[in-house]
């Protein structure tokens, strides 16, 4: 015996739900919040209500934020999958797309995380709203907006890492950009187009940022690529700093060839992160 799948209910409208869809398509939104219905529509706050959400449970809608909705309109057929994009360009958080997630958007790995990976201050809570929603929080005790932008990703505003804060971020924390290997990639396609002074300044003020700067420098060493005499001295040890392992200990080990300019092992090797850029 075959089981066909069950065919989802038809989604029924009432004139004044219609009026709202008709308006929602005649302008392709697709995202919408309640005081901008009530603004267009010259109804009593109660109808608003009411109206918003019936649609919201008749599928018409879905709830990203308090009072912030997505579209599903008709030519989605009624069913959409739960778009992370929506969810951020309406939420309230303070938050930007990084690590992973901001180079892949921005041409700098080929490597797209399965949730959209996002930085947030340390104790935020994930929206309810966002329910099953493909989005990861990275918690960040140096949470800070220098260097992220504003930047229209699929049809909505979005806070974005710019490719020097997505470099002092992964430095610091290689692990969520793929490791070492992820990071070496993520700057050799971004490396010709670095704002050096930027990338100094926000080294200088993240809680990683030593490490980071170091951990960077390191790198273009390896792989070859020119280092900015004002980078450089920035990125170099200080007298009595603690050896820097370019990959984690407990996976690649402790022996590797030292860099003694930024007093970093390259535990690694340099032949695999070479081969690995070309990816």
């Amino acid at each position: 015996m075959v089981f066909e799948p069950a065919e989802p209910p038809a989604r029924t409208l009432s004139p004044r739900e219609a009026e709202v869809v008709a308006w929602l398509e005649s302008e392709r939104r697709r995202s919408v919040s309640s005081r901008e219905i009530a603004e267009h529509f010259p109804w009593p706050s109660q109808t608003v209500w009411h109206t918003v959400s019936n649609l919201a449970r008749k599928g018409w809608l879905t709830r990203t934020s308090r009072g912030h909705y997505e579209t599903v309109l008709a030519d989605t057929g009624g069913w959409a999958l739960p778009n992370p994009w929506a969810a951020l360009g309406t939420s309230g958080l303070r938050y930007y797309v990084g690590f992973q997630s901001a180079a892949y958007e921005r041409g700098l790995t080929p490597d797209r995380p399965g949730a959209v990976q996002i930085c947030v201050p340390s104790g935020t809570n994930r929206p309810k709203a966002w329910g099953e929603i493909p989005i990861s929080l990275i918690y960040l005790r140096s949470f800070a907006p220098a260097g992220v932008e504003q930047a229209e990703l699929h049809g909505f505003q979005i806070r974005l890492a710019r490719p020097e804060k997505i470099l002092i971020d992964a430095a610091g924390l290689p692990g969520r950009i793929g490791g070492i290997h992820g990071l070496a990639r993520v700057l050799d396609r971004a490396h010709p187009a670095l704002d050096w002074g930027l990338l100094i300044e926000l080294g200088e003020q993240a809680v990683r940022g030593r490490a980071a700067l170091r951990r960077i420098a390191a790198l273009m060493e390896i792989l070859d690529l020119k280092i900015p005499k004002t980078f450089a001295k920035h990125a170099q040890a200080h007298p009595g700093e603690s050896l820097l392992y370019l990959g984690e200990r407990r996976i690649f080990g402790a022996h590797g060839t030292r860099l003694p300019r930024w007093a970093v092992v390259d535990n690694i090797g340099a032949a695999a992160l070479r081969e690995e850029i070309i990816r």
